[in-house]
């Protein structure tokens, strides 16, 4: 009986949209990696599993935390984030492992 109730509620609810259409709940979602200098965007999640993910939710990477892309390097990697009022640095490969949804200007 224990699986059939984990069964039940543990499947995926769908977007009801149009063959073709993008699911309204995921227009605006991107990776942090996504996002052009001065951009804004919240953070939904943090993918992946172990240490680093651990790292990034101990340094304020939440969900629902605003982030904003300060600046690029010169060599276009790392990028400067600001997130709860620091600055962090991180590489293109860890920016793309966070989910974060873009904040209309």
């Amino acid at each position: 009986m224990g699986f059939r109730w984990r069964f039940r509620w543990g499947r995926r609810r769908r977007c009801s949209v149009e063959e073709g259409k993008t699911c309204p709940r995921f227009e605006n979602l991107v990776t942090l990696e996504e996002l052009k200098t001065g951009e804004e965007g919240i953070i939904v999640k943090v993918l992946g599993n172990g240490t680093f993910r651990q790292r990034l939710l101990e340094m304020g990477f939440l969900p629902g935390t605003k982030v904003r892309v300060i600046r690029y390097a010169p060599l276009e990697d790392p990028v400067e984030y600001e997130v709860k009022g620091y600055h962090v640095a991180l590489r293109h490969e860890e920016a793309a492992r966070v989910l974060v949804e873009k904040c209309p200007k």
